[in-house]
């Protein structure tokens, strides 16, 4: 057995240590982020619900100033020798907004929530590593037959199907809920006045406005190195006004947009920071119906003559790094296969990807006609110009900001080729690539792609209990979607923010979660 203990602890500690200017302002003022729907832990799909909803409720463990797992509610933890059971040690003290004791059964009742059939979570990868998580989220099997039992009240034992060296990185999202409070409220039990946390803050509104207001949990069991009072997350679609807003010190840090960050770069000096991130964009096509479906030499023209790199350049977009592959670059430990033409003159690929679109019966007599759909227009403009003079393919841009609304066009089969940022809770290239698997329940396969090799690496990989032969594999099932190209590597995740004087040690992390670990003096720093 190999034990995580209590030298985690002072940074846990430091890392929820935020800052304020004055010892009566002890708030932390930040931008509402978007898709906001939900408060629920097994109902959140978007990285920014999973932002504002760690805040409150604590998992087994937490993030440290680098994104690694480090004592969460478990204090301690004991893995077995196969790497399949961990034995997790609760702190006595830790407790619900309510001062009701967090015990192991709360963490029970929580995990078997999250694969219920009637909860209807909509993002499940945290829980299905977890022994029959994937028969009883399909109804295979009850809740019940779930890995995860509380041997006394301050111990639980998670059994894993398969070895998975990530999974203390997922257990940050797994946390516990008060049975009687969940049941008595239902889907209301999130609302102000109702909802209770375990973590360093607690819900205090929320409006349909977008406004959020976090209050600090005193029965945290780390309250004493909380030094907020308060978190104000404040509606501010617009990122001039944003800017504005935090120049007249009214936020406390803000997101750049690519613009902001060229006018304003030589002005900022080291104020501006460039996280990389766990996230990748590609536009994927569409592989049940439509001009793709059963053409992958037609895919490969549009591939061959996609330029991530001169987009990037037109955009003039420092947090767009364009890329070659599905698995972002700062994935440890990793292969990292590439486009097998990624390094071949743009003059060479022209050639190709016009004899493929020749014998795909497509010319200037029957140009392609694609339905694409994305975020933004000028980027997908310079996309329809690229294909137009590259191919004579004629591209219709749909515009649908709002990721849900995206995903949801994409679900009916609104589409030829769509967007799809992609994240990771944890620097693992399972967690990406599993959105391509063919299983009924992966509703992350917008595309609908089929590969029955592929799924075999995935399944392969996850059960893998060397951590080599996973990666191994994972990269072959990786050069698999390269070489079929369901999908179009766009560009790997980067975040441009800055940080007002009075926040100390602040950054973003590469889950895109955040962290904070200084106090501040009372006055902004020089």
């Amino acid at each position: 057995m190999r034990r995580a203990g209590l030298a985690f602890l002072a940074v846990m500690t430091a890392g929820w240590c935020a800052a304020a200017a004055a010892a009566d302002d002890h708030v932390l003022r930040l931008v509402t982020p978007l898709e906001i729907r939900t408060l629920d832990p097994h109902l959140r799909v978007w990285a920014a619900e999973r932002v504002v909803t760690t805040m409150m409720l604590d998992g087994l463990t937490r993030e440290d100033a680098n994104g690694d797992p480090i004592p969460g509610d478990a204090a301690s933890w004991d893995i077995s020798s196969d790497g399949r059971q961990y034995v997790f040690h609760l702190r006595a003290d830790a407790q619900f907004s309510d001062g009701r004791a967090v015990t192991a059964n709360d963490f029970v009742y929580a995990f078997r929530r999250y694969v219920d059939p009637k909860t209807h979570s909509q993002s499940t990868s945290t829980i299905e590593s977890v022994l029959h998580a994937r028969d009883c989220l399909n109804g295979t099997l009850p809740p019940e037959a779930l890995g995860v039992a509380a041997t006394d009240s301050q111990t639980l034992t998670v059994t894993l199907a398969h070895p998975s060296p990530f999974f203390l990185h997922w257990a940050t999202l797994l946390v516990p809920l008060e049975r009687d409070l969940v049941e008595r409220w239902g889907d209301k039990w999130t609302e102000p006045g109702h909802m209770v946390s375990n973590g360093p803050f607690m819900l205090a509104a929320f409006d349909r406005t977008g406004a959020i207001e976090l209050v600090k949990n005193p029965r945290y069991w780390n309250a004493s190195a909380i030094h907020l009072d308060r978190i104000k997350f404040i509606p501010v679609a617009d990122h001039a006004l944003q800017l504005k807003m935090f120049a007249a010190g009214e936020l406390d840090v803000i997101n750049l947009t690519d613009d902001q960050v060229n006018e304003q770069r030589a002005k900022l000096g080291d104020r501006l920071t460039i996280q990389p991130l766990n996230r990748v964009s590609y536009y994927f096509f569409n592989m049940a119906s439509g001009p793709f479906a059963d053409q992958p030499s037609l895919r490969r023209a549009l591939a061959l003559s996609f330029e991530p790199e001169m987009i990037a350049r037109k955009l003039n977009a420092p947090t767009l790094e364009p890329a070659n592959s599905l698995i972002p670059r700062n994935f440890p430990a990793y292969a990292h296969p590439r486009l097998d033409f990624a390094a071949r003159p743009i003059a060479d690929r022209l050639t190709e990807a016009r004899r493929l679109y020749a014998e795909a019966h497509y010319g200037p007599q029957r140009p392609l006609t694609v339905n694409l759909v994305d975020s933004v227009h000028n980027r997908c403009q310079i996309i329809a110009d690229m294909w137009k003079a590259a191919l004579g393919a004629r591209v219709n841009c749909t515009i649908i900001e709002d990721s849900q609304a995206r995903f949801d066009a994409s679900r009916r089969g609104d589409f030829d080729m769509g967007l799809m940022s992609e994240g990771a809770a944890a620097p693992d290239p399972l967690e990406i690539l599993e959105s391509f698997q063919s299983t009924p329940e992966n509703i992350g396969n917008v595309g609908r792609y089929r590969s029955a090799t592929f799924d075999d690496l995935l399944r392969q990989a996850d059960e893998s209990a060397d951590f080599l032969v996973r990666a191994e594999k994972l990269a072959r099932a990786e050069r698999i979607l390269l070489d079929d190209l369901p999908a179009l590597p766009l560009a790997y995740g980067r975040t441009a923010y800055l940080v007002g004087p009075r926040i100390k040690g602040f950054r973003m992390l590469p889950s895109n979660g955040m962290f904070v670990d200084g106090v501040a003096t009372g006055e902004p720093s020089e």
